[in-house]
């Protein structure tokens, strides 16, 4: 019984010694701090997304993950000819065009909207728990006023119709006929590719910050 009782309290010390260097430098933070901390968390990691769609985005890891089977069919058999390859060239002209400056905006907004109460515990939410946090909050707000600027953006620049030309007779099975079209795609996969590079750049923040408000938040 003696040994049981001295396990239980082996394990108990373990226990609270992890939840103690999980959350140093979170316990008393007051609310301002912790927003302060939130926003500069969520501000850094916009700025480090976004300046991912300034190249060519299309080969991003992450966004070739997250890309829709829809979208990533019609990029893998564009890169196949030269027609093909230009026409990738006016989508990622147009994502390096229209994403930064309309993510930055809507995402900007969003951030500067967290109450200081709610900040805490996004602080406290895991690797990404600020990122999943926002993406839930303005994801679909996000995707309203991108889908419009790049179907404004790729309709001027030609890159539809380079597409769909460039695709010849397998664009009738790829685009129509009740699926997504080609600007829908393009906006879904530039949002959820947005918040994975999003979601990696707050992990690294996290443990590694660089932030002078973050570095005393996370004690590094």
């Amino acid at each position: 019984m003696n040994k049981f009782v001295c396990l239980l309290c082996t394990l108990s010390f373990v226990f609270i010694s992890q939840s103690c260097n999980v959350n140093k430098g979170l316990v008393g933070l007051s609310p301002d701090k912790a927003l302060s901390g939130v926003q500069a968390l969520l501000g850094g990691a916009t700025g480090s997304a976004v300046k991912g769609f300034a190249g060519d985005i299309l080969k991003n890891e992450v966004m070739k993950k997250v890309m829709p089977k829809g979208l990533s069919n019609i990029t893998s058999l564009l890169g196949g000819s030269s027609e093909g390859t230009k026409a990738l060239g006016l989508l990622n002209s147009a994502l390096g065009s229209v994403v930064p400056g309309v993510a930055s905006s809507v995402l900007g907004d969003a951030t500067s909207g967290i109450g200081a109460s709610d900040a805490l515990g996004l602080l406290k939410g895991g690797d990404t728990g600020a990122t999943d946090f926002l993406k839930k909050s303005a994801g679909k707000q996000l995707t309203a006023a991108l889908l419009p600027a790049l179907t404004n953006t790729l309709t001027k620049n030609g890159g539809l119709s380079a597409i769909t030309s460039a695709l010849g007779g397998q664009a009738s099975s790829l685009l129509g006929n009740g699926k997504p079209s080609l600007a829908d795609m393009v906006t879904n996969g530039a949002v959820d590719g947005l918040f994975g590079m999003m979601g990696n750049a707050e992990k690294a923040e996290r443990t590694n910050p660089t932030d002078p408000v973050l570095k005393e938040i996370f004690k590094k």
